[in-house]
């Protein structure tokens, strides 16, 4: 057994990992910080930020790239499921450095003590990380289930969600066990 440090160096060598940090005309392509959506792309979207929406991810995850949200439907009979993605698209333009850096890259690699990421930090981690508390773009599907879990009606489009929390698997799944949806951590 090695050190992390140079096992990860050699890692990252042998399948020609790139490196972490992006050049400059990839850079040029973010947006100016600090940034909001702009009122004529909300007017466009079908706004959730009212909806009980929430991650689930690794304790130590920064880029929450998916959300879930489940509601009673009125009078008890079956839920609202929704299942929300973050909206990159709306700031990787296609043909542009960034697009092209996005797609050599294609994901984002997880090594033991980092992470390589598809895009600049500024979005995987800020403007399209569903973070609880902001308003961000998402791609959502939100299915109506009656009490047996058939499909009643759906809907698939462009979405402004809120995430009113981040759950570590472990919360979620102590939540499931115990029927306790406080949501206090320990």
């Amino acid at each position: 057994a090695g050190e992390v440090a140079s096992e990860t160096a050699a890692i990252a060598f042998e399948f020609s990992l790139p490196p972490d940090d992006f050049v400059s005309e990839v850079l040029a392509c973010l947006p100016a910080t600090p940034w909001d959506i702009p009122s004529q792309e909300r007017d466009q979207r079908r706004s959730m930020v009212s909806t009980r929406v929430f991650s689930i991810d690794p304790l130590t995850a920064r880029d929450l790239d998916d959300a879930l949200s489940v509601t009673l439907l009125e009078g008890g009979r079956g839920y609202q499921v929704g299942v929300h993605i973050a909206d990159v698209s709306y700031f990787v333009t296609p043909g542009t450095d960034l697009d092209k850096e996005a797609q050599e890259r294609s994901t984002s690699t997880y090594l033991i003590q980092k992470v390589v990421p598809m895009l600049p930090r500024l979005l995987c981690e800020e403007l399209c990380s569903l973070n609880p508390g902001v308003d961000r773009l998402a791609f959502s599907v939100i299915w109506d289930l009656d009490e047996e879990g058939n499909i009643i009606s759906q809907w698939f489009g462009r979405a402004v969600i809120r995430s009113c929390c981040k759950l570590s698997y472990e919360m979620a799944q102590k939540m499931i066990d115990t029927k306790d949806w406080s949501g206090e951590p320990e």
